[in-house]
């Protein structure tokens, strides 16, 4: 997998799109889908002109990783947020499980979080350990934070649809936290024995 790495040259340099195109005569179009990577190709005089403008190599402006996702798995709670007989809104803590399998070049990184909905519907995070943030960072930034965005599409989806919570949420306001190692591994414990063996079925398959 090929990304290029213009947005964090920008960032690094206190530029950004507009100032970069008026200053090199790229297109601004051009310019915003190689930030975005949502571009199919690029033009050698294209590159040719970021480089130089920039000051780096076609190396530092495109990063090549094998990297991607396993597998996702996720488990609801058995006990989900839901309106009381006096229409008060009854939050759960932890709305779901999530084991998360990376594999980057020839690593496996696999992670266990929880989807924490205790600020439901203002903010849900999901939670993993700081360990976790340690050994994800040999992953090159602009992958990373593509991972997290589909970590973060996936509780989206799950709050807003699949588990049929009675607030839709906005995207904006589900993140990813990496909290103390013993305090994760404790409520990740603690989730698992609260759903009665279910999620222990999958874990002794995976």
């Amino acid at each position: 997998m090929i990304k290029c790495n213009l947005a964090v040259l920008l960032a690094e340099r206190g530029m950004n799109i507009s100032e970069l195109s008026e200053r090199t005569g790229l297109s601004r179009n051009t310019l915003s889908a190689l930030q975005n990577n949502t571009g199919k190709g690029i033009q050698f005089d294209t590159m040719d002109s970021i480089c130089k403008f920039l000051d780096i190599t076609h190396c530092e402006l495109f990063t090549y990783a094998d990297v991607g996702f396993n597998g996702i798995f996720t488990h609801p709670n058995k006990k989900q947020i839901h309106y009381d007989s006096h229409g008060l809104l009854n939050i759960v803590k932890y709305s779901g499980f999530y084991e998360v399998e990376i594999f980057y070049n020839e690593t496996v990184i696999k992670m266990q979080g929880l989807l924490n909905t205790d600020t439901y519907p203002r903010f849900t995070h999901v939670v993993f350990s700081v360990k976790d943030k340690a050994r994800l960072e040999k992953i090159p930034l602009i992958f990373r934070q593509e991972i997290f965005n589909d970590i973060i599409d996936i509780a989206f989806n799950e709050i807003n649809v699949s588990y049929d919570l009675p607030i839709k949420i906005e995207k904006n306001s589900v993140g990813i936290k990496f909290l103390d190692d013993d305090f994760i591994k404790k409520e990740i414990r603690d989730f698992i024995i609260s759903q009665d063996g279910e999620i222990d079925e999958f874990l002794e398959q995976s």
